[in-house]
């Protein structure tokens, strides 16, 4: 049985989401500072930023940081929420959380709708836990219609297109999400869909200190993802291909020359067009 993401990350999970994926040190020093790059802020206190399934608000600190405007997180877990409070009351930035389900019409949430529109939305992950298109869809709809003008949406993926060895050749490293496979040591993956852009699998994740369980997470092709964003309405799709890594001793180096090489994870950068005529757009390719 697949749990349900608010099932899964709940007490244990929101633990588990700190301290095995986010505290993997080569995987921090190496993608945050890439999204960071990413977002390009400066301070400006009348920036709006609205983080997507902001979890214990991880990114959403950094945005605040780097901003100095108004931030506003939203996810589905009380869990993550309770948590990413507890750390604003313990170091105040002044951040806003909301329980939100970003499939959903978000504008209904009255938190939401009171700083809409945003300049900017982030969401890190969001997408890979869009189990059908239809969701994919109503997320990228939130987002054109959370969006000032000119607006930009930063994101963070799986990458479905990174050869299976290359998965096998992460896991020393500490990765656990290794893509496209159906049987990795110890952890079980099992097809959902296999449709155009889509690689759907449910991943069996065992912890040792909790009892084993199931999530249902997906990988969407970066190309599919581009075609939905442009058929939405945004004018362009910047798609990251170097990542921000400095090593500081031969493991690490050894790690990024592999992760830069076959990243694990996809960024990019949408906008919203500023007028009301679109022409469309190929993919282009930033460097950060």
């Amino acid at each position: 049985v697949i749990m349900a993401l608010e099932e899964y990350y709940n007490e244990e999970g929101t633990r588990i989401y700190e301290t095995q994926y986010l505290g993997l040190g080569c995987f921090q020093k190496c993608l945050f500072p890439s999204f960071e790059a990413l977002w390009n802020l400066s301070p400006n206190p009348k920036t709006k930023i609205i983080d997507f399934a902001c979890g214990t608000g991880n990114f959403t600190r950094s945005l605040k940081k780097l901003s100095g405007g108004v931030v506003l997180g939203v996810d589905l877990s009380d869990f993550m929420l309770e948590r990413a409070r507890k750390i604003e009351t313990a170091q105040p930035l002044g951040i806003k959380y909301a329980k939100c389900d970003c499939f959903d019409d978000m504008l209904k949430v009255p938190e939401i709708a009171a700083l809409a529109p945003f300049d900017m939305i982030n969401n890190a992950w969001l997408i890979d836990y869009a189990d059908d298109l239809k969701k994919v869809k109503a997320m990228i709809k939130n987002m054109y219609n959370l969006l000032k003008p000119g607006g930009v949406v930063c994101g963070l993926a799986e990458n479905a297109e990174i050869p299976l060895e290359e998965c096998f050749a992460l896991e020393r490293y500490g990765m656990r999400w290794p893509g496209i496979t159906e049987k990795v040591k110890g952890f079980d993956y099992d097809y959902i869909n296999k449709k155009e852009g889509e690689y759907g699998i449910a991943i069996y994740i065992a912890d040792p200190k909790v009892k084993p369980c199931t999530l249902g997470y997906h990988s969407w092709t970066t190309g599919f993802v581009q075609k939905l964003y442009i058929e939405a309405g945004f004018s362009k799709f910047e798609l990251v291909t170097k990542l921000m890594c400095k090593a500081e001793n031969e493991y690490e180096a050894e790690y990024y020359k592999r992760y830069t090489e076959w990243p694990d994870t996809v960024l990019c950068k949408v906008t919203k067009q500023i007028s009301s005529v679109y022409t469309g757009q190929k993919l282009s390719l930033i460097h950060i």
